[in-house]
């Protein structure tokens, strides 16, 4: 539907009536001028009247429609289609991308506060009929305002007093929650503008949801805004996530981060790693980046102090974004691993001889200041004991193992321990290994050999994480002196093997029981079966083994934004009421509901980078939050890349908010047709001259009447 923004341009239309005015005063009648009749010549002035007849009617026309189209043209005719913004209030609604990418340092400003800058000068184009709402996800509350509202400067007070969050946003969520809300309260938007201001990170725009959306969005009349705010130039290098090893740390142990570092894609060049924990920096490597890569950084640190969580910071060189150069931290500290060893062959005042070699491995030269804490007992101590304190569990040459003992230590490895199956003299360990439900299928015979014998260790095919934590600290054993074994074969398909025998067997197996393992060792840990117990490999295996032991059992304390995270809390409750402090030393109350005591507390609260304290009944957690892995990419959309999910809604794309105007001017207005108008002008005046200048050309005489002419009306 065309229609003008200067109607009175039109008035120059009145201008095509001058050409016809001097055609019809330049007409003449044929004057008759006497002449000898011959037929020739009257044909040949018939043609020629008829040609001139038509070139003049072309002329005409010509000249009377350039005319019309010149005065059209400066009338500036404008079309509007159906999907275009129909006339009277407008309903905008602005989407602020309030994800923690959008702090990145653009030149002097974030691309936030640019973002921020460029609404304002929307709303402030606005009429005062016109409604506006402003959603901001990516923050706590994302509907600064919504429903649309006429009071234009409320929405600006909200906006400049709000800024980013350090979450990531999901663009895709918004608008799916946004068109489903156009109609709420009875009312019908038909036309709305929604503006979407963000740098389009990949991770918060999810293509299929808002292709989705298309149908609902052309229904209601939609038009979409997406304006880009990305920095010209991104060059970050930042740490995505980072892994401990060990998860938890024992004493005043040593300890491995690996960072994953991304550089963005216009990022080159040296990058050092520092890692500092309360006492202070303690290590540094520098290493260099080129675009696009990810680096898997590990550096060593050490737990000092007396803190029973080692609290700390990864961080990287300063660059334009500087919250993902930091990751914090927070790591269980362990003054010690409590181990139990039971000794079933122990009676009364003959020690604790099954178990002796294993105190002397765990706890070397009878130190009393070790990472393990071993605790004796009998048969008869471990069956009315609670073992749940322990980590691990060692049972030596057992003399009978009913089912009250299987049932109780199944559930201490399902509860995440470490149950440890040595055979002895007692041989009541073969019968009782069917009892265990993880192993079943698992063969077991005891082989006694005719004479002592060194039988060969080599490796497993599916080998258990011991045996590939043992050969990263020592040579791989050559074999071990025996007398008497058990063969374990045929394994269940869970297991995993610790070394076989070249001659058969598994040395020792590993089978997952819940969270927790059950392991079977193929000689005792006394000298009566095997000489193991007497080399250095038996020191590091037990030791190796309670280590890994706490792997199924430490507290994870670090977390992201905007995520919960799962605490343990041994407590007799489901209902908590907690004391809160976050990274700014702002206090509040946290209320935590758990179905059932044996779950762990779901906390949720992290808003913003930094260390956290969650305090109940004199009992303080401190919990560490960083930005969300997602947040650290920088791989913004292209245009083509946004373009494929919006095709069939009317989508206008900017960078600037001179851009945006021209869309704006576009969508309210209509598309210009003037640039027509003024190129069929040019084409018809170009037209018109060629007619005339074929009307004045001479006209070439027919050859008979040419050489009448000549002889002066004299005929032959």
């Amino acid at each position: 539907m065309p229609f003008f923004l200067a109607n009175w341009y039109l008035l120059f239309g009145l201008a095509a009536a001058v050409p016809v005015a001097l055609h019809l005063l330049h007409k003449r009648k044929p004057q008759p001028v006497p002449f000898s009749t011959l037929r020739f010549l009257q044909d040949a002035i018939s043609k020629t009247r008829r040609s001139r007849h038509l070139t003049n009617f072309l002329t005409l026309l010509m000249r009377v429609l350039l005319m019309l189209l010149l005065a059209a043209a400066f009338a500036q005719p404008q079309v509007r289609f159906a999907s275009f913004i129909p006339e009277g209030p407008r309903t905008v609604v602005i989407v602020l991308d309030g994800s923690a990418s959008m702090r990145f340092q653009d030149g002097e400003e974030t691309c936030y506060e640019r973002a921020k800058g460029w609404i304002e000068k929307l709303i402030g184009s606005l009429s005062e009929a016109d409604q506006v709402a402003l959603l901001v996800p990516g923050v706590a509350e994302p509907r600064v305002a919504f429903p649309p509202v006429s009071d234009h400067k409320s929405v600006l007070r909200a906006l400049r007093e709000l800024g980013p969050g350090y979450g990531k946003a999901s663009l895709a969520e918004t608008l799916s929650d946004l068109v489903g809300r156009l109609d709420e309260g009875g009312r019908r938007s038909v036309g709305t503008e929604i503006h979407i201001f963000s740098d389009f990170q990949a991770s918060g725009w999810a293509e299929k949801e808002v292709a989705a959306l298309s149908a609902q969005m052309v229904e209601q009349h939609v038009v979409l805004f997406l304006n880009h705010v990305k920095p010209a130039v991104a060059a970050n290098a930042g740490i995505a996530k980072a892994a401990f090893y060990p998860p938890a740390v024992l004493g005043d142990g040593e300890f491995e981060a690996r960072a994953t570092v991304l550089a963005s894609n216009e990022y080159r060049g040296a990058n050092s790693l520092k890692l500092s924990v309360q006492s202070g920096e303690q290590n540094r490597v520098t290493f260099d980046l080129v675009p696009g890569q990810v680096l898997r950084q590990g550096i060593a640190g050490r737990a000092t102090g007396s803190d029973t969580v080692v609290m700390g910071e990864l961080a990287l060189e300063p660059d334009g974004f500087s919250d993902d150069n930091v990751y914090r931290f927070c790591l269980p500290r362990l003054p010690g691993i409590p181990v139990l060893l039971v000794d079933g062959g122990a009676r009364g005042a003959e020690g604790k001889r099954d178990t002796f070699f294993l105190r002397h491995a765990i706890q070397p030269r009878g130190k009393s200041t070790t990472l393990f804490l071993p605790t004796d007992q009998d048969w008869t101590g471990f069956l009315g004991g609670d073992i749940e304190p322990y980590r691990a569990v060692f049972i030596c040459n057992p003399p009978e193992i009913g089912e009250a003992a299987v049932r109780k230590l199944e559930a201490f490895a399902r509860a995440g321990g470490t149950v440890v199956l040595m055979p002895g003299q007692n041989q009541a360990l073969v019968p009782a290994l069917g009892q265990f439900g993880p192993l079943q299928g698992l063969r077991v015979r005891e082989e006694e050999l005719a004479q002592e014998q060194s039988l060969a260790l080599v490796g497993s095919e599916r080998a258990a994480e011991l045996e590939k934590r043992i050969l990263g600290m020592m040579p791989a054993p050559a074999g071990v002196v025996v007398r008497r074994r058990l063969l374990l074969t045929e394994l269940p398909v869970a297991a995993s093997p610790a070394f076989q025998y070249a001659a058969g067997g598994a040395f020792a197996v590993q089978v997952p029981c819940g969270q927790g393992y059950l392991w079977v060792t193929s000689v005792s840990a006394n000298r009566d079966w095997s000489e193991w117990p007497l080399t250095p490999f038996f020191v590091v295996f037990q030791q190796e083994l309670i280590k890994g032991s706490i792997k199924s059992r430490f507290a994870v304390l670090t977390g992201e934004v905007g995520s919960p995270l799962a605490l343990d809390w041994p407590e007799d409750a489901t209902e908590m009421d907690f004391r809160w402090r976050d990274p700014a030393g702002r206090e509040s109350a946290l209320h935590v509901t758990r179905a059932d005591v044996s779950k762990p507390v779901v906390v949720s609260g992290f808003t913003e980078p930094g260390f956290y304290r969650l305090e109940r009944g004199g009992r303080e957690v401190t919990l560490a939050a960083n930005l969300p892995e997602a947040e650290t990419e920088f791989r913004y959309l292209q245009s083509e890349e946004l373009a494929l999910a919006t095709r069939e809604v009317p989508t206008y794309q900017a960078d600037s908010w001179p851009e945006q105007q021209e869309n704006l001017a576009g969508v309210r207005h209509g598309k210009p047709l003037w640039p027509l108008l003024l190129c069929l002008a040019f084409f018809l005046a170009a037209t018109e001259e060629l007619f005339a200048n074929l009307r004045s050309r001479a006209v070439v005489l027919p050859e008979a009447l040419r050489q009448f002419v000549r002889r002066g009306g004299r005929s032959g």
